[in-house]
């Protein structure tokens, strides 16, 4: 079984292209780098690469179970009580007799939800529950800024340097509804770049910071009740 953290990386990507389609120019041309076998785009462009990851502080983990009452037939859940939680996609069911555990792969809009095993539960108790496993980090973006000429590619990694060390850039990231903010770009710099064809192109390269809080739910069942007994101490433990 793997586990994909949301938001996953290519979410991240399409954000922060769409932020920067808002602060460039109409009809600059944003690409995703090392992309083989592709020629450079005409006219004014920016190639987005992550260079780095680093974390940013430890993980924090939280529980978030669902208990229900529910019964399953060839495969479709019906939950007829739910004590707390909810039913989400991608959660094993865990119950008496539920052996292996069957995943919900959609959850329907009459409320029941379908299972990735065509199996029949009469009613009973049941859960789907997990943690989660969020790490905070820094996703360090390079950005080339290619233009043939040199006073809109100054003028274009400007701006991003700026906008991303400012509320502004905020706004524009959480307007994908992600976990995702701008720490800070840092100053640009005017590195050459040398075509296939031996000619120069003016580039910029700006270093984008984000923080992306990533989350990964594996599967977790829980306890709901826990009988305690005593023991006869000097019979089981003698000195």
């Amino acid at each position: 079984m793997g586990y994909a953290p949301v938001p996953s990386h290519k979410q991240i990507q399409t954000a922060l292209r769409a932020a920067l389609s808002a602060i460039l120019p109409a009809g600059v041309t944003i690409v995703e780098g090392q992309n083989n076998n592709v020629a450079s785009p005409k006219g004014d462009y920016v190639v987005m690469t992550v260079i780095r990851r680093e974390r940013i502080s430890t993980n924090v983990v939280t529980s978030d179970d669902c208990k229900f009452l529910g019964s399953v037939t060839a495969g479709r859940l019906t939950a007829t009580q739910i004590s707390y939680g909810r039913l989400q996609i991608g959660r094993k069911v865990f119950g008496t007799g539920v052996t292996p555990s069957p995943t919900i792969t959609a959850v329907n809009p009459d409320g029941t939800a379908t299972l990735s095993s065509n199996v029949t539960l009469s009613s009973r108790w049941l859960a789907a529950g997990a943690l989660a496993l969020k790490q905070a980090t820094r996703v360090v973006f390079q950005l080339d800024v290619h233009s043939e000429d040199m006073g809109r590619a100054s003028d274009m990694a400007q701006a991003i340097s700026t906008v991303m060390r400012d509320d502004t850039g905020v706004q524009l990231l959480k307007a994908s509804g992600l976990p995702l903010m701008p720490l800070f770009a840092d100053d640009p710099k005017q590195i050459p770049f040398e075509t296939g064809e031996k000619q120069t192109d003016d580039r910029y390269v700006v270093e984008c910071h984000l923080q992306a809080d990533q989350i990964i739910t594996p599967d977790q069942e829980f306890a709901d009740e826990v009988v305690v007994d005593r023991v006869a101490a000097d019979l089981f433990f003698q000195a």
